[in-house]
């Protein structure tokens, strides 16, 4: 701080606006790293691989998004109603896992004998 309060508060505002924009240009290069990560042959969505320089498991991040993402959730939303034929495989590959695992708790159990 200086005597000169006006000038303080202009020299910290600047330094926000720089911070901000400086977080702005971060953030979209974070988005191209990002994309090229998930949408490279390499990717697999359920192991965690570095993203930038951090590790990431594209699965988790994916279940953390949906719901509390609005774009993510639309964009899962239109995926899993897609009646496209790789929507429908998944579609078909989820309703089996939910069948072995969860039979009980969505069909009922057998009368008993």
């Amino acid at each position: 701080m200086t005597a000169n309060p006006c000038a303080d508060a202009e020299r910290w505002e600047n330094e926000q606006d720089l911070r901000a924009a400086q977080a702005e240009a971060l953030e979209i290069k974070a988005y191209g790293i990002a994309l090229e990560a998930l949408s490279s042959k390499q990717a697999s969505w359920y192991k965690a691989h570095h993203v930038g320089d951090t590790m990431l498991t594209p699965d988790e991040v994916m279940v953390d998004a949906i719901g509390n993402d609005d774009d993510v959730t639309d964009a899962f939303d239109a995926l899993m109603t897609d009646p496209a034929p790789a929507a429908q495989k998944l579609r078909e590959a989820l309703a089996s896992y939910m069948a072995k695992h969860f039979w009980p708790s969505i069909a009922g159990y057998p009368d008993a004998v």
